[in-house]
């Protein structure tokens, strides 16, 4: 579909701002208002040897020129005629320069308006042609035989064919969808994507053909009005807001309201206008303009019910004459204006070009006027003094919705890319360099599978009502890394510390937490999922945690004197096994004897290992007082104290010796020690010594008590 990729806000309206329209060709000249005023635009190839030839041209939404046609030549922009476009509505069976094609209207000679150029629902680059022709033919010595047909004829361009220069579609080309009618054709937008032909038919009625995605319909709504006091009818126009529509019907024109959604034409006022066959209507659809053979008038329309007032436009003298008359892309209404000429021998007169610059205003403040040659050229001469300007193309103006959103290229996979809503005709475009867009896909994938990053758009529409969408879609390459390691065990039982870490990453673990890092302490399958720019990674990882770790003790004793055992356990965790020094493969041993005992278990890929001294000591000592001792340093029986295995462990030890008058003169609390018979350095003297000894011994730790009396000889 051919509608501006950059539409803002709008109202409904017919065909404005857009630049479809903005290229007029007919009868070998051109105007092009791209640059915002209307500019001189030569060379097309559009030239009969007829006289209010009608024409239709045709640009893309930047304004640049696709195609124009007279109704039976189809031309593209290189002004050479379209692959298949010669003599379109007779199978090109007429040689060159035999006949020429000009649309009809009615029961009159006249043209007016016998072509429409529209685009095809649901394509993005296939065109509708409709035309009414009159057919002219030469005969033999040179004279032309008018054969009336009044047939609406269909044919179908396709831009997309030889290279771009379009081609019409032989398998639709001259198709003739009805009778009767005349060549006052004029198209318009719908309300649910849809565009109306509409026409007036030689049995009186207007008629609205419904042009559809899925096609047309054939069968046209029809309107039976007020028939007009003239049975010749000329132009027939509607309002920008496509509510208003006016035909002109040779001494009057006929207004009426009309109804976008329904085709339905109603609520007939003449206008009486004394021989008017073109008119234009004002921007806001307020006013209306109508070219006779007494000038330029002007009416308001606001209301039905109050009388039209003729205006007669300042400037505008007794030598005007019924002369095409349109509102152009920059919301002026041009058409031209008769002055007397004595130079010109063949009409006696000259055509200047003339412009209401202000048309939506009322009265004298429309300012009308007449246009200089450098204002606009081609306007000025013999062009448009008797033809048509080219019929207008009904655009879609509907609200532009626009929806943006950024999309991953997720580690470098393609990225699908969906509109905001469900619609038809879709048309996708990738942004190249600068601002320019080159086409992708086909216009009926409702998705687009983009493998590059950048800028994409699609256009589509939605119907109830008719909306156009514009869904721009950035794509952004993204790509991380995300790796928790190797599959891991901890033999010592100790937790694991898994990190995900990405800059800039959204995280959410197999426990639900959602930090960079998690601290394993169970055996299991732990992942992460990582989120970053629209992009998701997982990774897992297994954790064993293994408490494999082996503790037996401190080294031990059992009793000497007795056949005491003593077990050892292993920590042999399910499914583990153990081994000992003793060589045995159970959990836990018993011992009786002294020595090195180890043991060492495994678990998976763990093993922990650990030993033990085991020793054999008294469990109550044996305690022996002497009962004299001969400290002569002789190496015998130097020292008095009391005898015990080196075996026994001595927790608590006191030696206490007194004289045989009471008094305490030796004290002693370690063990290795004993009284050397000497009192403050000096030999103590022969004779009996009282003791008392107090120790805590053995395994059992037994409280033991002694006293007594020793002698010391010397």
């Amino acid at each position: 579909m051919v509608c501006s990729l950059f539409a803002g806000m709008s109202s409904f309206a017919q065909s404005y701002p857009q630049k479809e329209n903005n290229i007029w060709l007919n009868n070998g000249y051109g105007l092009d208002f791209n640059s915002g005023v209307p500019a001189d635009y030569p060379n097309s190839s559009y030239q009969t040897p007829n006289r209010d030839n009608a024409s239709a041209s045709i640009c893309d939404a930047q304004g640049n020129l696709l195609f124009y046609s007279d109704g039976n030549i189809i031309w593209n922009r290189n002004n050479q005629i379209m692959q298949n476009g010669w003599d379109i509505n007779n199978n090109g069976n007429m040689a060159p320069n035999t006949y020429f094609i000009e649309p009809a209207f009615g029961m009159s000679s006249y043209t007016f308006d016998g072509v429409v150029i529209m685009p095809m629902p649901g394509s993005s680059h296939k065109y509708y042609v409709f035309s009414v022709p009159c057919l002219y033919v030469q005969n033999s010595i040179g004279l032309y035989s008018n054969l009336w047909i009044g047939k609406l004829y269909c044919t179908v361009v396709d831009m997309e064919l030889n290279n771009g220069l379009g081609a019409v579609d032989p398998a639709f080309r001259g198709h003739v969808i009805a009778d009767s009618m005349a060549g006052n054709l004029q198209g318009i937008t719908g309300e649910d994507c849809n565009y109306w032909l509409l026409g007036f038919g030689s049995d009186g009625n207007y008629k609205a053909f419904n042009i559809m995605a899925d096609g047309i319909d054939t069968v046209p709504v029809v309107s039976a009005l007020t028939p007009p006091l003239s049975p010749t009818v000329s132009e027939l126009n509607v309002s920008p807001d496509r509510h208003k529509a006016a035909m002109a019907c040779g001494a009057e024109v006929q207004v009426t309201d009309f109804d976008p959604a329904t085709g339905i034409f109603s609520n007939e006022v003449s206008i009486g206008t004394q021989e008017c066959r073109f008119l234009s209507f004002s921007p806001n659809s307020r006013l209306i303009y109508l070219s006779g053979l007494i000038g330029i008038r002007q009416y308001d329309l606001t209301s039905l019910t109050t009388p039209f007032t003729l205006l007669t436009l300042n400037n505008i003298t007794a030598y005007e004459y019924d002369a095409p008359i349109r509102l152009g892309p920059d919301g002026k209404i041009y058409f031209s204006y008769l002055t007397p000429d004595s130079t010109n021998t063949v009409w006696g007169a000259t055509y200047y070009a003339a412009c209401v610059q202000q048309p939506d205003v009322f009265g004298t403040g429309c300012q009308t006027g007449l246009l200089t040659n450098q204002q606009l050229p081609l306007l000025h001469g013999n062009w448009y003094q008797l033809y048509q300007f080219p019929n207008e193309i009904p655009v879609r103006l509907y609200d532009t919705v626009s929806a943006i959103k950024n999309v991953p290229l997720c580690f470098g996979q393609p990225a699908l890319l969906q509109p905001e809503s469900a619609g038809t005709d879709y048309h996708w475009m990738a942004k190249t360099v600068g601002n320019s867009y080159l086409r992708k896909g086909d216009d009926n994938s409702a998705s687009w599978s983009a493998t590059e990053a950048g800028t994409y758009v699609v256009q589509y529409f939605t119907t109830n009502p008719c909306v156009l969408h514009r869904d721009t879609f950035f794509v952004k390459s993204v790509s991380f890394s995300l790796y928790l390691g190797s599959d891991t065990v901890s033999c010592d039982g100790e937790a694991v510390a898994l990190d995900a870490h990405v800059p800039g990453g959204h995280y959410l673990w197999s426990d639900g937490s959602t930090e960079d890092h998690l601290l394993a302490t169970q055996s299991g399958v732990y992942w992460v999922e990582v989120n970053k720019e629209g992009c998701t990674a997982t990774d897992s990882i297994t954790v064993g945690i293994v408490h494999i770790k082996q503790d037996l003790g401190n080294d031990t004793a059992i009793c000497l004197e007795g056949q005491e055992a003593v077990t050892l356990s292993a920590d042999v965790p399910a499914g583990g096994g153990a081994f000992w020094s003793t060589g045995s493969t159970d959990a836990s041993i018993r011992v009786s004897d002294s020595g090195l005992y180890w043991v060492t278990v495994t678990d998976a890929n763990c093993t922990g290992s650990d030993s033990i001294f085991v020793h054999k000591q008294y469990c109550d000592c044996p305690l022996l007082m002497p009962n004299a001792f001969t400290p002569n340093n002789d190496g015998k029986n130097d020292l008095f104290r009391p005898a015990v295995p080196v075996s026994c462990p001595i927790s608590y030890y006191r030696l206490q010796v007194y004289n045989r008058w009471g008094q305490m003169i030796y004290v002693s609390f370690k063990p290795d020690e004993g009284w050397d018979g000497t009192i403050d350095g000096h030999p103590a003297d022969m004779g009996t010594y009282m003791y008392y000894v107090q120790m805590t011994m053995g395994l059992h730790q037994s409280r033991v008590v002694r006293k007594g009396d020793f002698v010391l000889l010397r």
